[in-house]
Order: C-alpha cells, then sequence, then structure tokens
C-alpha cells in the first residue's frame, strides 16, 4: 500500500514555490475529489461490514481508527487486496485535495505574519495551518451540503491560533487541562459549523455525553483573553491582526472592473465580500461561516457587507454590482 507523501515544507521560499507550481483545485474538481472521498468510505466500511459505523457528523479520524483494527482482522486475500486499493484512492483524493488548497493556508497564515508577530516564523505558522487543512480535510463529511472551504478556513484559523496562544501563555497548564480544552473547542467549532451558531451550555453537555468539567470551560477564557492582548514587539493586537490584507485581487480571476473596485476595500471586508458571492473559486458561503472564519459576530459581518457594497456601487454607478454579484 503506497501512500502519497506529505507536501515538504522545508523553507518558505520551498512552500511558496510549491504553491505557486501547484494546480488550484477549481470547485468541479473539489466535487470530483469530494465525490471519490465519500464513495471510497462507504466502499471501505460496507467491506468490513461497518456501514453503521459512519453516520452524519460523526468524525471520520474516529471511524478510520476503528476501521484499520478491523482490517487487519481480515483474513481473505481478495478483501484485504480490496480495501488496500480503496485506502490508496483514498488517500490520493485526500493528498490533492490537500495540495490544490495550500493557498487557504497562506491566506490565513499571512493574516498573523504581516503583522510582524514575532512570536513564530512564518514557516511554523505554514507548518500548523497545513496540519488544519488536512484535518479537515480527514474531519468533513463530504455527504452533506456544507462547503469544504470555509470549514477548512476555520479549522486552518484554529490551529494557527493555538499556536500563537502557545506561544504566548504566560502560565503553564497542565498537558490533560490542554488536551480536555482542545477537545472542547472542537467540540464547539464542529457544531458551529455544523448549526451555524455556537452551542448552548446544554447543547455542549450533550455533545460532550456529560463528561465534561464544567470548569474546563472557564479555561476558555484564556482564548478570548489573547485575542484582546498585545503581542509581538509593535503591541499589535490578535483582534487587529485579524483584519490584515488578504492576497492581493489579481491572484483571483475577477472581472478587471470588479477587480478596481475590490482595491476601495480594506482587507477584512474585501474578503468578506469574495467569499460571501464565491469571487474566490465560484463557491458562495453563509455569513454565518464567513462571520466564524474572521471571529465577528453574524451581525457584524452582515454590517461590513452592507457598507462593502455600498462602497463598490458608488465607484460604479452606471453599473449595477449587485446584479454582477448575484
Amino acid at each position: 500500500m503506497n501512500a502519497r507523501r506529505p507536501v515538504a515544507i522545508d523553507t518558505r521560499n520551498k512552500f511558496s514555490s510549491v504553491v505557486d507550481t501547484t494546480e488550484v483545485s477549481t470547485r468541479e474538481r473539489r466535487s470530483q475529489l469530494a465525490e471519490t472521498i465519500k464513495s471510497t468510505r462507504l466502499k471501505l466500511l460496507k467491506l468490513l461490514n461497518m456501514e453503521s459505523e459512519y453516520t452524519g457528523r460523526v468524525d471520520w479520524t474516529e471511524v478510520q481508527k476503528k476501521l484499520w483494527k478491523e482490517l487487519k482482522k481480515v483474513t481473505d486475500p481478495a478483501v484485504r487486496e480490496e480495501a488496500n486499493s480503496a485506502i490508496d484512492a483514498l488517500l490520493d483524493a485526500e493528498a490533492e485535495l490537500v495540495e490544490g488548497n495550500l493557498r487557504l493556508v497562506l491566506i490565513v497564515v499571512r493574516r498573523y505574519t504581516k503583522g510582524g508577530t514575532g512570536a513564530l516564523e512564518e514557516m511554523d505558522f505554514v507548518q500548523e495551518g497545513c496540519e488544519g487543512l488536512l484535518d479537515a480535510v480527514r474531519r468533513f463529511d463530504f455527504s452533506g451540503s456544507r462547503g469544504f472551504i470555509s470549514y477548512a478556513l476555520i479549522r486552518i484559523r484554529k490551529k494557527v491560533l493555538l499556536a500563537l496562544e502557545r506561544q504566548h501563555r504566560l502560565v503553564r497548564v497542565p498537558a490533560n487541562v490542554i488536551r480536555k480544552g482542545r477537545y472542547l473547542r472542537e467540540v464547539i467549532d464542529d457544531f458551529a459549523s455544523v448549526e451555524g451558531r455556537y452551542p448552548a451550555p446544554h447543547e455542549i453537555e450533550r455533545e460532550t455525553g456529560g463528561k465534561m468539567d464544567w470548569s474546563i470551560l472557564l479555561s476558555l477564557s484564556e482564548v478570548v483573553d489573547s485575542i484582546h492582548s498585545p503581542v509581538g514587539e509593535n503591541g499589535l493586537v490578535l483582534e487587529e491582526l485579524l483584519a490584515a490584507d488578504v492576497p492581493d485581487p489579481g491572484t483571483i480571476p475577477l472581472n478587471e472592473l470588479v477587480e478596481d473596485a475590490l482595491k476601495k476595500l480594506d482587507g477584512r471586508a474585501k474578503f468578506i465580500i469574495v467569499m460571501r458571492y464565491g469571487l474566490f473559486d465560484g463557491s458562495a458561503h453563509r455569513l454565518a461561516e464567513i462571520a466564524e472564519v474572521l471571529g465577528l459576530s453574524v451581525e457584524r459581518t452582515r454590517q461590513i457587507e452592507k457598507a462593502s457594497i455600498k462602497v463598490l456601487r458608488e465607484g460604479f454607478r452606471d453599473f449595477d454590482v449587485t446584479e454582477w454579484l448575484q
């Protein structure tokens, strides 16, 4: 069984060259890969009589652990060969999906390194971001109707923020508390990415099976505090860094007229418009998804979108921007 090697990211220049030479995953190709991943997962489960293990929001990474254990018990050579072939196909599809979306890692990472945080080198952030992207591919439920891009951005952003949080933690927190806190964050993030809102306390209790010590909730205040705490030599806070510029719109195949219009917007507003109306890859996203990526409320995101449309309209009085976007 031959798995594809992960992308080498030894240096910043090497990673940038990999991104530059890697074909961007189109919406159509992502759909094909998603279908391959979904059908191959189901094929593996059927081969090992485990269909009941994979339903809805079940984390595929957990199912996969059980699947590997069951595979070791298989004695039929034909079944084993077919399963190994399916695993190779699954790994290839996952690797291509990761490689085709490496630009998402740069979008998130450069929100922090451009601000000169001084906490981690850019390549450390890239490594964390790549892990978040791979995590997204392996966790995402491709049988649903949600968009993969917004889910991946959430996972990448979470990994990068956690890396920054670890660097600036002043008080050492026991490893078991960190693990529980991380698990709780994942439960909350998974719920929010599916439902478009954060869970209520009773919903958290339900999602964790009532096993979570509520004192762990208090430790999440560290994350909230760190968002508003100065980092780096220039005294910027994470909240300000989140508003850093996204990549130049010239890297996105847009109509030149609208491309010029987007230059009138700041980085955060530009990001909202691009993601909201699918200008990056043709896939539009809900306000709740965009708000989660930026760490804003849905209402605040809506306000920025409305103000941005107004700015675009003023630049093109004879051109209906809203109609073009739709």
